[in-house]
């Protein structure tokens, strides 16, 4: 199923996405590979609907929820979601 080094899959990306890539290129190796694991993670995790926060990420929510600031209500936060359902 891999993909030949030095090859991009056959099937279509967006302009951004190929942009991206071009983008990437030009990086160090390990540079290249660690951000390729990054976006195979969250391709995973949007295929899945298994989308897991790190230790730090889980970390930050709860920080933010520590600070006084506006909020939006919960049909507010169900509407936005709603936008990005299958």
């Amino acid at each position: 199923m891999g993909v030949e080094p030095g090859k991009i899959a056959e099937k279509p990306v967006t302009r951004l996405m190929a942009d991206a890539v071009r983008r990437l290129a030009d990086l160090p190796e390990d540079r290249q590979n660690e951000i390729a694991r990054m976006l195979i993670d969250a391709a995973d995790a949007e295929l899945s609907g298994d989308l897991q926060l790190t230790e730090q990420q889980l970390a930050e929510v709860d920080r933010a929820l520590a600070e006084d600031g506006p909020y939006v209500s919960r049909e507010e936060m169900e509407t936005f979601f709603a936008r990005y359902q299958r």
